[in-house]
C-alpha cells in the first residue's frame, strides 16, 4: 500500500501506515508505525482489522476529558496502550478563537517537549507488531510526533511534510461536521478559522514548526537529543523504523 493511503479500519477516517518512504539508510518499514484519528467508533469489523493489522501499542496523545467523552473502543484487543496526554490540539484549546495551528504546534514541541520525547521512546522501544499513534483527529499532536519521527530517521522534509497535509482530504466531510456539530454545542460558532482548527492541516503549518526547531537546535535529532532522547534511542528509532 502506497505511503499516505488511508486504510479502511470501519469507524476510523484517517488510519494511516507511514511505512514506504525513503528513509536516510533504507526505507521505512510497513507495518510498524501507524496514525490515526480516534478509536471511539470502532465496531467489531473495526477491531478485527487493527488485529489484522497487528496493532500491539496504541499512545493515546488525548487528554483525559477527551478519552472520558470518547473512549477507545478497543475491549477484546491485545494491545498496551500508553497514555500521553497533550492539551495543545485538544478540543478545549480549540476555544482560543484567535489561536493558529504554528502556535498550537509551537507549544507542542516546547512546553510538551517531556511527552514528545516519550512518545517518540515508546515508538523506538516497539519490537512486535505495529505501534498506532492517535489523537482525536490525527492530524496535530498525531502530526507532530509522527513528523519527527520520520525526520530523526532521515525522510525527506517534503515527503513528511506531504503526509501532514494528506489528513486535511481524509477528515473532510463526515467526520468535519461532525466535529463542527458536536462542539457547536457547546457554543463554539462554525467559522472558517475554526474548520481549519479542527480539520485543516495546511503544509504552511508544520513548516514553521521544523523551521522552529531547526533554528533552535539545528535539526530534528539534536532537538530530541536535547530534549532527553539518548542516542541509543535515536539509534534504536533507526533500527525499528528503517528496512536497509
Amino acid at each position: 500500500m502506497p505511503a499516505n493511503e488511508v486504510i479502511r479500519v470501519p469507524g476510523t477516517y484517517n488510519l494511516r501506515d507511514v511505512g514506504g518512504y525513503p528513509a536516510r539508510d533504507g526505507v521505512v518499514r510497513s507495518g510498524v508505525l501507524l496514525r490515526s484519528d480516534g478509536l471511539g467508533r470502532l465496531d467489531d469489523a473495526g477491531r478485527d482489522a487493527l488485529r489484522a493489522l497487528a496493532v500491539h501499542t496504541i499512545i493515546d496523545l488525548r487528554d483525559g476529558f477527551e478519552t472520558s467523552s470518547m473512549p477507545d473502543a478497543i475491549d477484546g484487543l491485545d494491545v498496551d496502550t500508553i497514555s500521553l496526554p497533550v492539551f495543545e490540539g485538544s478540543g478545549a484549546s480549540h476555544t482560543e478563537n484567535t489561536i493558529t495551528l504554528e502556535a498550537l504546534y509551537e507549544r507542542i514541541v516546547t512546553q510538551h517537549a517531556p511527552v514528545v520525547i516519550e512518545a517518540i521512546r515508546t515508538i523506538a522501544r516497539h519490537r512486535d507488531g505495529a505501534v498506532l499513534v492517535h489523537c482525536t483527529a490525527g492530524k496535530d499532536r498525531t502530526g507532530v510526533i509522527v513528523a519527527l519521527a520520520l525526520l530523526a530517521v532521515g525522510v525527506d522534509r517534503q515527503l513528511v511534510i506531504e503526509d501532514y497535509a494528506a489528513t486535511e482530504a481524509n477528515l473532510a466531510g463526515e467526520w468535519l461536521e461532525g466535529m463542527i456539530a458536536m462542539i457547536g454545542r457547546y457554543g463554539m460558532a462554525d467559522t472558517p478559522e475554526l474548520r481549519t482548527l479542527m480539520g485543516g492541516s495546511p503544509a504552511a503549518a508544520l513548516d514553521s514548526t521544523i523551521d522552529l526547531i531547526e533554528r533552535k537546535h539545528g535539526s530534528v535529532q539534536q532537538y530530541l537529543l536535547a530534549s532527553g532522547l539518548t542516542l541509543d534511542e535515536l539509534a534504536d528509532l533507526e533500527s525499528v523504523l528503517v528496512e536497509r
